[in-house]
């Protein structure tokens, strides 16, 4: 065995012996040599369709030029698959009702829609599966969470606008809102140390102290001497374990009960405040980004609002206090009613200025993935980050064109850089791909008449 080689097996023992110091300390490339990495899906969800003029982006000599509402996703368009022209053909030609619900009900279930209440004709829930919940089923993978639901100011006693995801038939999972649940759900069973366990926990912080300087000098010999794609992971992971040192030598970690415990979670947001949409978001966003590292879960969904959300985008500007004026038996308020009212230049100008901020978040969402270094690449490269909406058009309530962007290639299935269209094909196509893409080979999902094409074509590698 040559020293490269060795070098590189003592580098990946290294991280497996320090992934083992604590619960939730990620693995990231210790199987490089052996196992693939797991592929992994987030759905990223905004609502009231978009503005398609300031969303569409170009192709001009083979290189994708965003438009305005996509420009914060500038430094990652080499990783991105734009799909234009996609339509919910089962809500044109099927489905009970359209509007908000609707389409929230089709979005990842490809399957129609069925009234709640003859009463209520905009009110209508799936009656299939979402493919989120169809993967992990299908690819019954063990992990601490099957799936994970968060989100963003939801209503959760509106089931038909608030859940994107559904077990089966008429079983809504509204996702949660509040990034402490979250919080709990992830860490629960490593939530403290009785008074009887002390002793054994101060053993246990000694044990692993020594494990950590013994894994970071053993590290710290290779420095220079791994391939260079190597070397970067090599500085990454050293540093992660001298901060893991830190922790457990200092501050919260100085006593045992304390290095056992998950860390403290501060002062907790009113979730419910509209002021405090983006400190929830990036909470939601870091939290579904640790779930991955450390394969708490390999499919989430992170939505901001029910179908028709009515938030109020203060932090954007004071002119986003006062809602737009609607006609008098419209009720809808805030970002809804600014999608109401779109052919208003002003409202248009600021539904633009929201659609720009959802991309931000996407973009820290993509930062975040694409700072972990994981196998040849990034947690980012093994995942596909799916943003999508339930409508096209917010003002005429539409369900063809929907914008549909995608972000990472789950370990080199998509050809990315590129928009691609699709005028007027149902979008069960795209969720065929990405079933396939997370490897499992159905030839339909959700309502079969709208599978008959196959996946798209022109988006793999």
């Amino acid at each position: 065995m040559n020293a490269w080689h060795h070098g590189r097996r003592r580098f990946l023992k290294g991280l497996t012996a320090a992934a083992a110091t604590l619960p939730f300390f990620p693995l990231l490339d210790a199987h490089a040599e052996s196992t693939p990495p797991p592929k992994r899906v987030v759905f990223f969800f905004s609502g009231n369709g978009t503005v398609y003029d300031s969303w569409l982006p170009n192709m001009v000599a083979g290189e994708l030029l965003l438009s305005p509402i996509l420009s914060p996703l500038e430094k990652w368009k080499s990783k991105l698959l734009v799909v234009d022209g996609l339509s919910h053909q089962v809500i044109l030609e099927k489905s009970s009702s359209a509007g908000h619900s609707a389409g929230m009900n089709t979005a990842l279930t490809g399957r129609k829609n069925q009234l709640l209440d003859p009463a209520f004709p905009l009110r209508s829930q799936a009656t299939g599966i979402s493919v989120d919940q169809f993967l992990a089923n299908t690819t019954k993978v063990q992990t601490k969470l099957r799936t994970l639901e968060s989100g963003v100011l939801i209503e959760p006693w509106t089931p038909d606008t608030a859940a994107l995801s559904y077990r089966g038939p008429l079983q809504p999972l509204v996702a949660d809102s509040s990034p402490y649940r979250v919080f709990d759900r992830l860490f629960q069973g490593f939530s403290g140390v009785k008074d009887g366990e002390k002793k054994a926990a101060a053993e246990r912080l000694h044990d692993r102290q020594r494990l950590l300087n013994f894994v970071t000098a053993d590290l710290e010999s290779l420095t220079g001497r791994l391939a260079q794609s190597d070397q970067g992971k090599l500085e990454a992971h050293l540093g992660a374990l001298k901060a893991l040192e830190h922790s457990l030598t200092t501050g919260a970690g100085a006593s045992a009960s304390k290095a056992c415990s998950v860390p403290e979670r501060g002062v907790p947001l009113d979730i419910w405040k509209n002021e405090n949409i983006p400190a929830i978001a990036r909470l939601q966003i870091d939290l579904m980004v640790l779930a991955l590292a450390c394969d708490l879960t390999r499919f989430g969904t992170l939505q901001f609002g029910r179908a028709g959300a009515g938030h109020r985008f203060t932090w954007l500007g004071k002119e986003f206090v006062k809602d737009p004026p609607v006609i008098a038996v419209d009720t809808a308020q805030g970002f809804h009613a600014l999608a109401h009212n779109e052919k208003d230049a002003a409202s248009r100008a600021k539904l633009v200025q929201i659609h720009t901020w959802y991309a931000e978040q996407l973009a820290y969402l993509l930062g975040r993935l694409d700072s972990i270094p994981e196998g040849d690449g990034t947690l980012l490269d093994n995942t596909i980050v799916v943003w999508m909406n339930e409508l096209g058009s917010g003002a005429k309530h539409s369900h063809d064109r929907t914008p549909w962007v995608l972000a990472g290639n789950v370990g080199g299935f998509f050809k990315t850089g590129q928009l691609v269209s699709f005028p007027g094909q149902p979008h069960n196509r795209l969720l065929l791909s990405l079933c396939h893409a997370l490897g499992v080979q159905t030839e339909v999902f959700g309502d079969p008449d709208y599978c008959k094409a196959g996946p798209l074509t022109g988006i793999t590698l």
